[in-house]
């Protein structure tokens, strides 16, 4: 008690001192006879439970007593820590209690001097509750309240927060007629504290809060009133047409009490009924918050009626729009060139579909075919198609010429052109199979595929089955639908040809060798043609039309297309990979090295010369440069194999793992008699699938290309492993439901970090074998994890960064919606995607590629001076199959996992060849950190030519299976691409030709490497790429030999300069906008997409095996997101706005989408979108021009016109109108401009007060503390403690570095 007086005044230790002496003076004993209580003052004192009391008597060293049971007690003898009495006569009662009311007195030498009478208030209580309460409109609403406490409670009332004050108060006993008789307000509030509401509105509902308070505190009643009020839908779904659009909508708002709830009813055209469209299984219909629906991806069948139902207590009412989806006929099945007897009997088809229906009219030589005898037409037609039937009984040579079927509706027309020559006889003798022909391949290649599915199928469905290595690289280079469609039609071709040379070889009883007697001479031109367009391979080589894709202008096309507006195939996926040097087939066009003329085996060469089972670490990089290498490879990279594992053979066909003889596709591995490990003859090989028109399926053109691959994802740098290379992928992997852009996610690890999701969302279950992902043990089964390309779950530093770039995306496109709250969900996640495509290459060219290239492979690329649009970014074969392979000697054969502080992770480390297609190692063995933190404190395996046995003898190790072996496959796959040798490669980039093995010593320094190369090949110019540019000594710093950097040098030039959509191209960003994205930093991504990692090394790249000496993340440059917000300027209207626009027409009240009010939605048909709100007028959009903004009179043409402008007027008022609307968008942006930076500061401010963290400002920008920057190339800056301070480096500019 002392203490707590005193301790102001006396330390603990002179406390304790005096502590006994204290205690011994105290009387412990009661009092128990009579005293006189007539104290000469007397004095009341309120507390309340938990509060204090403080007495003063007068005088010191008094007595206090209190009286209980009959008698005064010494306060002294009851040793109540809660009772002070301090010298000076004062008494102080804490943490008040009901038990301390009673009476006090305090007595100095047995005279009473003063009592007190101390009373502890009582909480109060609600006695009388209001109710909730459901009225219609103008009634009177009484809410009773009363309540009960010491002292007695007063009342008051409020809604919500809002206090309800000034109150007339009317008697308790007032009657009814009086309450309703007072003028005044609706409210009146009598003495007892009941509340009455009169004539009651809609205005006056919500919740009502009684407040019953005394100095024990406050207690609450409330009461919920709901005015009842019918719905009334105040913006109806308009008519709308839409025009190839990808997202269309209608809106529809309500007002009512409650707030009504909207639903959606459809009835399509087709019959569909779905009446409640949020439990639609498709996914395609989204309601979003503001109960707008939007349709995605709109196809004919969704034309119909979208019927609005607003519904609440009240009653429901609806409001219906229709959709017709208008789209522009395209043929299905288009008529084509061909040869006729004459005489002979022929029927060409035309069936074309569109919405609405097309109608179809044929023409020849420009000519309208009017009704004739020598032919006729037969006419089908369905819902959306339209088939005819040109008929000739008895075609004579008059019927001869060019003609046209044309397909026409509102949305358009096309025409398809073909021609008829009718001849003598039948020249060429393979005229007659080209039908047969086709049958079988069909028959062939279907089957065949089916058999590989079957059997993977059945595999993978059985719980107890271990997947052989084959199965697990299969999943690998597993194509995608689109390139499994492409390479089945140029299997189909393949084979067809191939059935044709048969049955010729077996007309003339000869052998008939391919490359001795061209096609055009065992087919005519019109067969030819006809094969062509039968394999589906002339469907599969189309040319897209740019010109209609309008959004292209401001955003990347997944799949690449149109990137270059002059060549849109350049740097496409599902488009043939380039070529450094000619391609080295045996036979000039098609056959590997090696198919038949001798050449070391790639295993031989694997073991003898590659594989290491011990390897030195590289001092200065961590193990994340290997991974950070294998996810930009995916990114650019992904060759797979042909549809089918079976071999050419049509009358006995083998799978490619069962036979060791070269047939197509298979090219399997030869394995010497006495290799180690492999008893086999051979390892399975199945040959990458070839692109229609080169190789075998190139007599399309005059001149016969050689057999070329394609590459399935595009070949620019645009993020395409996290988004995907098809429009179906990007669909897939995206989240609509919240209208933020997000992408999909899977399983919560943290608050708000989820990992990616599964597979099963993709991939139906008749290819089952597709996704399933199965490691040692069935026990620990997942599916494959579903991401923009199907390898993320190859490895798990792989899944790593595939799960942060996906949370990453999220983490941009979350805040984007919240500073751009009028963006829709596409232009979120259009704009979201741009940032992070432009973030990975900005870590890619500024701290991944200095790196692996050095000073001088960095000067090869050269500093960026734009946009080249003659530059095709293509992915060259050579860097693809040979030397950005280099990264597998970078392969560890352990990944190491590490703990919350940095320390020994309690699961270990994971051996590589444990670790493939294993999704339970992050779900149910600690999710990323761990391996994120593994990637930061393991060294890169040093870039010694070699690779770790675990990938050349366990790559997918499975127990009791062979394993393979990732050397020799890159051996092997090399000759399969053709790829030029060693020598041809390293002439071309500079380097003296060898003409022996002893000219390789400057390049290849190993005097045991130069002399096992001449062991095993024949002469130098043998010498793989792969191989020898791998053997060569690193150079300036570098990892890779001068060959290597050469190659990847010229890749990373070309991916860069011929990308028009490059981050650093003009008007790409504002020049604050790409500060922001070059203060990106991989460190900082992960810091952010972690679960919960709190410290890095500022270049995570480079290895520190100090942990001390990490950065903290909170201190790594922070993202602006300030600098991204759209104010809606003039160069707004360059975007599409049917993607962006969710702010409402000034001239109407409704919608969040530009069809809401009758629009017509045409991002590829170069007419914009056409709002017109009531009068027809209204603003017309088109992103087709990038010049500026004109007005148009008849708005179909132009960027943008505003209405009202009469078709009559003059120039000069048109210039006007435009310039008055310019004006008022300006003096929006100034105000919108002064108001940020009043909120800005004001910001700074409430920081600065919060001590969050000090603030520096140059007058433009914001900085925190610790913050870095550059002012220019040679000037950083740094916030520190409030001030901006910058150094200049003075050796800046004596030599750049180019790509920083």
């Amino acid at each position: 008690i002392y203490y707590n007086e005193y301790k102001s005044y006396l330390s603990k230790t002179q406390m304790y001192c005096i502590l006994p002496f204290l205690l011994s003076t105290l009387s412990l004993s009661l009092s128990q006879q009579s005293f006189d209580d007539n104290a000469p003052l007397t004095e009341l004192k309120n507390g309340r439970v938990g509060g204090f009391v403080a007495i003063k008597c007068g005088f010191s060293d008094v007595d206090w007593f209190k009286f209980m049971d009959g008698d005064y007690v010494n306060l002294k003898s009851l040793r109540n820590r809660r009772i002070s009495i301090i010298r000076d006569g004062r008494m102080y009662i804490s943490r008040l209690r009901d038990s301390d009311a009673g009476v006090y007195l305090c007595r100095k030498n047995e005279t009473p001097i003063k009592k007190i009478t101390v009373k502890i208030a009582e909480k109060p209580s609600v006695v009388i509750q209001p109710g909730d309460v459901t009225v219609q409109p103008g009634s009177l609403v009484h809410l009773p309240c009363e309540g009960d406490g010491i002292p007695h409670p007063t009342i008051s009332w409020r809604i919500g927060r809002i206090q309800l004050s000034d109150l007339p108060v009317l008697p308790a006993s007032s009657s009814m007629e009086d309450i309703l008789g007072y003028k005044g307000d609706n409210y009146v509030m009598t003495e007892a504290g009941h509340l009455y509401i009169r004539n009651i509105t809609v205005q006056h509902g919500g919740l009502y809060i009684c407040e019953v308070t005394n100095e024990g505190g406050t207690a609450y009643a409330t009461s919920n009133i709901l005015v009842l009020d019918p719905p009334e839908i105040t913006t109806k779904p308009a008519d709308t047409d839409a025009l190839d659009a990808r997202t269309i909508g209608f809106a529809c708002r309500a007002t009512g009490s409650p707030t009504p709830t909207i639903k959606w009813r459809i009835e399509t055209d087709e019959g569909l009924v779905i009446e409640d469209v949020e439990d639609h299984p498709s996914g395609r219909y989204q309601v979003d918050r503001y109960q707008s629906i939007r349709i995605s991806m709109p196809v004919p069948s969704d034309s119909g009626r979208y019927t609005c139902i607003a519904s609440n207590t009240g009653g429901s009412v609806n409001a219906t729009g229709i959709l017709r989806v208008l789209v522009t006929p395209e043929f299905r099945i288009p008529p084509k060139d061909s040869w006729v007897p004459v005489g002979s009997s022929a029927v060409f088809v035309c069936a074309a579909q569109g919405s609405p229906t097309p109608l179809i009219e044929w023409f020849k030589d420009d000519a309208y075919l009017a009704f004739s005898n020598t032919y006729q037409i037969q006419h089908e037609t369905s819902l959306h198609e339209v088939q005819e039937k040109l008929i000739f009984r008895q075609i004579s040579f008059q019927d001869t010429g060019f003609y046209e079927c044309r397909a026409s509706n509102l949305a358009g027309t096309n025409r398809h052109e073909f021609s008829i020559a009718v001849t003598e006889a039948m020249p060429f003798p393979g005229d007659r199979f080209v039908k047969d022909a086709i049958e079988y391949a069909n028959n062939f290649v279907q089957s065949a595929i089916q058999e590989t599915q079957v059997i993977l199928s059945s595999r993978f469905s059985n719980p107890n089955f271990q997947p052989t290595p084959q199965d697990l690289f299969h999943m690998v280079r597993q194509p995608t639908r689109q390139t499994l469609y492409m390479a089945m039609s140029a299997e189909v071709f393949e084979h067809a040809l191939d059935y044709i040379h048969q049955q010729i070889e077996k007309l003339n009883a000869t052998s008939l060798e391919r490359n001795q007697q061209p096609l055009t001479s065992l087919l005519s031109p019109a067969a030819l043609e006809h094969l062509e367009d039968l394999s589906g391979c002339k469907a599969r080589v189309k040319m897209p039309k740019c010109q209609m894709r309008c959004q292209l202008m401001s955003f990347r096309s997944h799949d690449g297309t149109c990137n270059n507006e002059k060549n849109p195939l350049y740097g496409s996926s599902l488009h043939s990979l380039n070529r450094f040097l000619p391609a080295l087939y045996e036979n000039k066009y098609n056959t590997p090295r090696g198919w038949s003329h001798h050449l070391p085996s790639a295993r031989l060469v694997s073991q003898r010369l590659m594989r290491t089972d011990g390897f030195q670490l590289h001092s200065r990089y961590s193990v994340l440069m290997m991974h950070f290498g294998q996810f930009l490879d995916h990114d650019l990279i992904q060759t797979v194999s042909g549809p089918s594992e079976t071999t050419f053979a049509p009358f006995l066909p083998v799978r490619c793992r069962r036979t060791c003889s070269n047939t197509m596709p298979c090219f399997p591995i030869e394995i010497a008699t006495n290799d180690t490990r492999i008893e086999s003859s051979c390892m399975p090989f199945v040959r990458s699938a070839a692109t229609c028109g080169t190789g075998d399926t190139s007599v399309f053109g005059d001149s016969i290309r050689v057999r070329e691959q394609l590459n399935q994802v595009t070949s620019f740098l645009d993020g395409s492993g996290i988004y995907g290379s098809a429009d179906e992928e990007m669909e897939t992997l995206r989240d609509r439901s919240a209208g933020r852009g997000q992408l999909r996610v899977g399983e919560e690890t943290s608050p708000g970090k989820h990992l990616l999701p599964r597979e099963d969302v993709l991939v139906p279950e008749e290819l089952e074998s597709e996704r399933r992902c199965i490691g040692r043990s069935a026990i620990n089964f997942h599916d494959c994890f579903l991401a923009g390309d199907r390898r993320s779950t190859e490895q798990p530093g792989l899944t790593v960064l595939h799960t942060v770039f996906m949370r990453h995306h999220n983490q941009i496109a979350y805040k984007l919606s919240e500073v751009n709250p009028q963006w829709n969900d596409d232009r979120v996640y259009e704009e979201a995607r741009k940032i992070v495509g432009a973030q990975l290459q900005h870590i890619a060219y500024n701290e991944y590629l200095p790196k692996v290239l050095g000073v001088e492979g960095m000067m090869k690329i050269g500093e960026y001076m734009g946009y080249e649009s003659e530059t095709d970014s293509s992915i060259l074969n050579e860097f693809a199959t040979a030397a950005f392979r280099f990264g597998h000697t970078l392969i560890p054969p352990t990944l190491f996992r590490r703990g919350e502080n940095y320390e020994e992770f309690e699961l270990g480390d994971m051996p590589l060849h444990n670790s493939f297609f294993t999704p339970y190692r992050i779900v149910d063995e600690g999710g990323i950190d761990p391996i994120i933190r593994g990637m930061l404190t393991q060294n890169l395996k040093n870039p010694d030519g070699k690779l770790s046995s675990s990938v050349t003898e366990r790559l997918f190790n499975i127990i009791s299976e062979v394993s393979l072996d990732l050397a020799a496959i890159n051996i092997q796959r090399g000759r399969d691409h053709a790829i030029p040798t060693y020598n041809d490669m390293r002439q071309v980039c500079g380097m003296r030709r060898a003409l022996n093995f002893h000219d390789l010593q400057s390049e290849i320094t190993n005097a045991t490497v130069r002399q096992l190369l001449s062991e095993m090949y024949d002469t130098v110019d043998d010498i793989d790429l792969w191989v020898g540019g791998l053997e060569e000594s690193t150079v300036d710093g570098s990892l890779v030999g001068p060959t290597f950097r050469c190659i990847i040098a010229e890749q990373f030039k070309r991916t860069r300069n011929g990308d028009r959509f490059w981050y650093e191209a003009d008007s790409h960003f504002t020049s604050e906008q790409l500060r922001q994205i070059r203060k990106t930093t991989l460190a900082k991504i992960l810091c952010e997409n972690a679960d919960n990692i709190t410290k890095v090394p500022e270049d995570v790249f480079k290895y520190n095996p100090n942990v001390n000496k990490y950065t903290e993340c909170r201190k790594l440059p922070r993202f602006d997101f300030s600098a991204f917000m759209d104010c809606g300027g003039p160069d707004f209207l360059r975007y599409q706005s049917h993607l962006y626009d969710r702010t409402p027409n000034p001239h109407s009240q409704s919608s969040d989408f530009a069809s809401s009010s009758g629009a017509t939605v045409s991002p590829s048909g170069g007419n914009g979108v056409t709002e017109s709100p009531s009068g027809g007028n209204g603003v017309t959009v088109s992103p087709s021009s990038r010049s500026g903004v004109s007005p148009t009179p008849n708005g179909s043409g132009g960027d943008a016109q505003f209405d009202p402008i009469p078709k009559n007027t003059s120039v000069e008022h048109d210039i006007e109108v435009l310039n008055n609307h310019l004006q008022s968008m300006y003096s929006q942006i100034t105000s919108l401009n002064a108001k940020s930076e009043y909120l800005k500061e004001q910001i700074s401010q409430l920081e600065v007060r919060l001590g969050i963290e000090a603030i520096c400002s140059d007058g433009n920008m914001r900085y925190y503390e610790g913050e870095k920057w550059n002012t220019d190339e040679c000037t950083e800056c740094q916030c520190q403690q409030g001030e901006i301070t910058c150094g200049t480096d003075t050796s800046c500019g004596m030599l750049e570095m180019p790509g920083h």
